[in-house]
Formats: structure tokens, sequence, C-alpha cells
């Protein structure tokens, strides 16, 4: 019987540990979705370079992993994402669903600019430079997901 107790209690003890765990990394998550509904949970976010038709980058909690392909100045990138939403893809159809890019905040200005189409957006190199810009999912409208910044670099043109 005192086995079994301690079994209970030790059980009772791990999970409490392991819920205040996930609360934690939940912080630390809403710091970059703070417009995301709680209902709901991003589960996936992918960065698609659509000329290559590969996944460049992609979140991990609270930063990437991967990286942005390079924008020759004068030109642009075209890019795509793959979203999933409680473990569901999110089709971007550009009416209910869309993605967009923006500058990050503190971001260096002048250095790309954006063209954004629903379902893929563009990266326009606009001078040589670094610069940060953040993704967001789009629902009816309104930002439901920020993600974390990623760096963008425009190199001389060719």
């Amino acid at each position: 019987m005192k086995n079994g107790l301690f079994l209970v209690l030790f059980l009772l003890a791990g999970l409490m540990l392991f819920n205040g765990c996930a609360e934690e990394a939940q912080t630390a998550d809403d710091h970059y979705d703070q417009d995301h509904s709680h209902d709901e949970e991003i589960t996936a976010f992918e960065i698609i370079y659509r000329r290559a038709e590969e996944v460049t980058a992609y979140v991990h909690g609270d930063h990437w992993h991967g990286s942005l392909p390079e924008v020759p100045a004068g030109e642009n990138i075209s890019l795509g994402a793959y979203i999933e939403e409680d473990d569901e893809e999110m089709l971007l159809d550009g009416d209910h669903h869309a993605l967009e890019v923006a500058l990050a905040d503190g971001a260096e200005e002048g250095i790309v600019s954006f063209d954004s189409h629903g379902d893929h957006v563009y990266i326009i190199g606009e001078q040589e430079g670094e610069t940060k810009v953040v993704f967001q999912f789009i629902h009816d409208g309104d930002i439901e997901y920020v993600t974390p910044p990623i760096k963008v670099v425009v190199v001389a043109g060719s």
C-alpha cells in the first residue's frame, strides 16, 4: 500500500512539473504571436523558396532554423509558406487565409520592399544591406500569427 501511494505521489509531482514547463514554453511563444488566438496553435510554419520549390527556413519555438535566400539588388525572391494550425494544413487562398511579410520592429528600412499576393510574397531588394522581416499568417483579414524576426540580405545585383 505504501508503494502504491508513493507511486501516485511521484506521478502527480511529475505531472505538475511537466505542466509548469509547458506553461513556461507557452509564455515564450506568446512573445512573438501576441495576436494569435490562444484557442488555436500554429504547429508548423515553413517558408518555401518558390524558385527551388524547397523549404528554406522554418520556425522552431521562438527562433528560425535555416535562412532566407539572398536577394539581388533590383530583383526579388518569391516565397510561399506551409502553415499548420492545430496540426491541420492551412491553405493560403488569399481570401480567408493569407501570407504577408513586414519589416520587424526596429529593422533597417530601405533595404527591401514587399509585394503580397495572398498565397505568396515577393521580397524585393532595394539596396545592398541587411534587415529583418517577420511573416504574418492572416485569417479573415486579421493577423493571427507573427513569426520571430528573420534576417534578409540584399547583395549586389547581377
